[in-house]
């Protein structure tokens, strides 16, 4: 049984759409911009990116042989998905708001979608939480052994430390 999701999409419907790196790609570049791209701007950057290069750097064959490809498959197939909306008259591409919610399957450079999660604070928040409940006990409890409490209070640090860490480069602030 294939499973349904709120976007009307089939789970292997979706699956199949972003298997393909080229497709993950347009709908990244498509959620870094306002507005819509020409398609042969778009094939130049897809291009660009596939040869590790920068457009201006494209030969023609690299530019027209993208071009065909998003032309005749890619676009196609993402805008009968209902993810992008492509104007044949003018070759504008723009993004659908069903293609803004794919951006949680995408990369973290891609969006900055709310339904995201964002473990980087989920982490910090139990760290820190740790060690407040780590001072409290050392502090109101009174406890015994004062070495065994240096030594779970530096490796508590050091989880707090480790969650900062990953908080500030998953998050990109701190």
């Amino acid at each position: 049984m294939t499973e349904h999701r709120e976007d009307g999409l089939s789970q292997d419907a979706l699956f199949s759409l972003l298997s393909n790196p080229r497709r993950r790609f347009i709908l990244q570049h498509l959620n870094g911009i306002e507005g819509s791209v020409k398609l042969q701007a778009l094939a130049g950057e897809v291009a660009a990116w596939e040869n590790e290069t920068d457009p201006e750097s494209l030969t023609d064959k690299q530019r027209k042989r993208l071009y065909v490809s998003l032309y005749q498959t890619h676009i196609p197939k993402l805008e009968e998905a209902g993810i992008v909306e492509y104007d044949r008259d003018t070759g504008d591409i723009r993004l659908t708001d069903r293609g803004s919610d794919l951006n949680r399957y995408l990369d973290r450079d891609a969006t900055e979608s709310g339904g995201e999660r964002r473990w980087g604070r989920y982490y910090l928040a139990v760290a820190l939480g740790s060690a407040a409940a780590y001072a409290a006990v050392a502090v109101v409890g009174g406890a015994s052994d004062r070495a065994a409490l240096v030594v779970i209070g530096v490796g508590w640090l050091l989880i707090a430390g480790l969650a900062a860490f990953h908080y500030a480069e998953t998050e990109g602030e701190m």
